[in-house]
């Protein structure tokens, strides 16, 4: 005769398995499939800590601040570079980048997005990777970034990654 709890045990069993491996995938960052830029091989995040990227990046052009308005005392910074600029906020371990902003056509991310392409062109770069249009702009998001990619007139006019 076969016992009456072993289907129970079964999907007790199921139920343990499938949770575990959703706390696996969450506690693992997703996909890791975030947006970053890139330059001169160094790699900036949204998140990261501001003092490591600047250590990389050396002497910004220009650098200018204001009061947070982010939760956190302190100070927003805002460090201008050769093509893009990188803001910068305080989070509760310190000042964290929190958007990046490229400026001219000198730099490109990592996908091959430039500013002053034409729309299909960035659409054929990001092939394969899902959009929301949003006022006429493409937004791709990551776990952790928005890509925002500003389009005027059919061409692309700016280029920013924010928090999600």
């Amino acid at each position: 005769m076969k016992n009456a709890n072993t289907p129970i045990r079964l999907l007790a069993i199921l139920l343990a398995l499938l949770t575990l491996s959703v706390t696996l995938i969450a506690c693992s960052g997703g996909s890791g499939d975030d947006y970053y830029f890139e330059t001169k091989g160094v790699k900036i995040a949204i998140g990261a800590e501001e003092k490591d990227v600047l250590d990389e990046l050396g002497k910004p052009i220009s650098e200018t601040s204001s009061a947070s308005c982010g939760g956190f005392e302190g100070k927003d910074y805002v460090y201008t570079f050769k093509g893009f600029r990188v803001s910068t906020t305080p989070a509760k371990d310190g000042q964290v980048v929190c958007k990046i902003e490229l400026t001219d056509d000198s730099v490109k991310t990592p996908e091959g997005l430039y500013i002053g392409m034409s729309e299909d062109e960035a659409k054929d770069a990001m092939k394969g990777k899902k959009s929301d249009t949003t006022g006429g702009n493409l937004v791709y998001s990551s776990d952790t970034t928005k890509l925002q990619v500003i389009i005027r007139d059919g061409s692309v006019a700016g280029i920013v990654y924010v928090a999600k």
